[in-house]
């Protein structure tokens, strides 16, 4: 059953917000408008954030498109997990051949309107034993004044009792490659028409010719001032992550792959953590805001 909060303002705050939950969803509201939805359910193969968007309900993640039916907003998914597929999903069964199974979820709604939630997933084989395990962590502030909000995202991975290789598409001078290979991670779809989408990176110009396969510390996707920045950790595996960048309508689509140019192989009870922070901002930012984001996610060391 849906059940939805009672709306009540937070203190000094203007802004009507509510949380609603159900059995495999929380999204905070404002008033009518979906803020930001986190649904983990265990019927859907990966969860995902959908939609992400300004506290004025501007959406701007996509959802199931048509091209793509496995893209979900805000989401994680590996290619290859020992060769097996675990990223595209059968049209009518939405089925890979991998299987990220949820095996527990807890969501933690605050009174401030913020929220922390709690995942984990086991990856295998169909019918099998895990050949890895993730324990997600995920921390999302409540709406500043400017409408800006962070998903600070923490994913623990473990492999089994033996070695885990993760792989992707070859790139295009690789043996088997493709133009399009390298994407694996955590992925972000954006709503095509009608934005226009200018794409940043750390210390590059705009454009995905210019950013693409490049390595850089952040990466954001926006358009009339409203947008989405992603955040690498300076302890992530391969840090500064390239980036993968496709914006050519209908599919505007970025993550940082870590996996871009090369497998990565864990040892038998290996571990394994990736940090980002996901910014999602109503008004244009500029770079020395987002280098002010990067510093408070990741201080340097004293």
């Amino acid at each position: 059953m849906l059940c939805i909060a009672a709306l009540s303002k937070a203190a000094g705050e203007g802004a009507a917000h509510a949380w609603r939950q159900t059995g495999t969803s929380l999204s905070l509201c404002d008033g009518a408008k979906t803020v930001w939805c986190l649904v983990a359910d265990p019927e859907i193969p990966k969860a995902y954030f959908h939609p992400l968007a300004t506290p004025d309900g501007d959406a701007l993640t996509a959802f199931e498109p048509a091209d793509h039916p496995w893209h979900r907003g805000l989401w994680w998914s590996w290619k290859f997990i020992n060769g097996l597929n675990y990223w595209e999903e059968d049209r009518e069964t939405r089925k890979s051949e991998g299987v990220t199974e949820l095996t527990g979820v807890v969501f933690k709604p605050g009174d401030d309107f913020s929220a922390r939630a709690e995942l984990s997933f086991s990856y295998h084989p169909p019918g099998q034993p895990a050949v890895m395990t993730e324990l997600r962590e995920l921390s999302i502030t409540r709406p500043d004044a400017d409408g800006s909000y962070r998903i600070d995202w923490t994913s623990g991975f473990k492999a089994g009792n033996a070695p885990v290789t993760l792989g992707r598409t070859p790139l295009a001078y690789e043996d088997g490659g493709k133009s399009y290979g390298g994407y694996a991670g955590l992925s972000v779809r954006l709503v095509s028409k009608p934005k226009a989408w200018v794409v940043r990176t750390s210390g590059r110009g705009n454009g995905v010719a210019d950013v693409h396969g490049r390595n850089a510390g952040w990466m954001g996707f926006s358009s009339g001032g409203s947008g989405i920045v992603v955040i690498d950790h300076s302890e992530n595996p391969r840090h500064p992550s390239p980036w993968y960048a496709h914006d050519s309508p209908p599919m505007s689509f970025f993550s940082p792959a870590v996996l871009f140019n090369e497998p990565l192989v864990l040892a038998a009870g290996q571990s394994l953590e990736f940090r980002y922070r996901i910014l999602i901002h109503s008004k244009a930012v500029t770079e020395e805001r987002i280098q002010a984001e990067c510093l408070d996610f990741d201080p340097p060391a004293k």
